[in-house]
């Protein structure tokens, strides 16, 4: 055990990972949502904050295409890189980040309106991406303590199979039995595998739901799901910025 230990360290150690958080302004639900205060500081902080925390990470970069995004990051010491106009998801903006830095074996795309991020699982994931150079794409989802939580249409839901992603909907009921979590906005993928994704175009299911990892699923790529233990709050909305705001920060 203590061998085993050591050695996923050392291979920890030789892998270079970068964090990127794709960040725009103009959120279709939520217009101006990153800068949204909660609990004092803008709601990307938070997200870069925890970021910060992943183990073996070499640089945390915040990837936007507006002034007021860099001016915010800078505000709280972020590094903020510009990325071109016009991207249609954030995946696009991580991988124009992600081809500035060769050097980077895993990147990970950390979603800046996850205030919340289980820091732990992030690792969990990483260490299994360091430890299986197989997986391509992975992501995290959590269990939930009330299921009426999933019917909302703003709740991802992942559908799993042996760790391995069967869907990802918005929908309730969704298709087909199973284990159902409700997915976590966090994505890992070799530097190379991102490239090759999104370079391809734009899938039915994608279209259909507004859910980018779906580009990969119906292309039969295998999504490994990593499972947090702690549940975490996105925002969406104000409504649910403004629930987070009353409950405070999880312990």
């Amino acid at each position: 055990m203590v061998d085993d230990t050591l050695a996923a360290a050392r291979s920890l150690a030789n892998t270079s990972v970068l964090v990127v958080i794709p960040a725009r302004y103009g959120s279709t639900r939520f217009p101006g949502k990153l800068l949204a205060e909660l609990w004092g500081r803008p709601l990307l902080e938070h997200a870069w904050d925890k970021a910060k925390r992943i183990r073996g990470v070499e640089r945390v970069i915040i990837a936007t295409d507006d002034a007021r995004i860099v001016n915010a990051a800078h505000r709280f010491g972020a590094t903020a890189e510009r990325t071109a106009l016009g991207h249609t998801s954030g995946t696009d903006r991580v991988a124009e980040v992600a081809r500035r830095y060769p050097g980077a074996d895993v990147v990970v795309n950390v979603q800046g309106d996850e205030p919340e991020l289980d820091v732990d699982a992030v690792n969990d994931m990483v260490a299994g991406m360091v430890a299986d150079p197989g997986i391509a794409m992975a992501t995290l989802a959590h269990a939930v303590d009330d299921p009426a939580t999933l019917e909302s249409e703003h709740v991802v839901k992942v559908g799993l199979d042996e760790g391995v992603a069967r869907f990802f909907t918005r929908r309730w009921p969704p298709p087909g039995g199973g284990l159902v979590l409700r997915h976590v906005g966090v994505y890992g993928y070799r530097r190379d595998f991102l490239i090759e994704f999104t370079s391809w175009p734009e899938s039915e299911g994608e279209r259909r739901e507004s859910l980018e990892q779906l580009r990969a699923l119906e292309r039969g790529v295998e999504i490994r799901v990593f499972e947090s233990h702690k549940p975490a709050s996105g925002v969406d909305t104000p409504e649910q910025l403004a629930v987070l705001e009353a409950r405070g920060p999880s312990r």
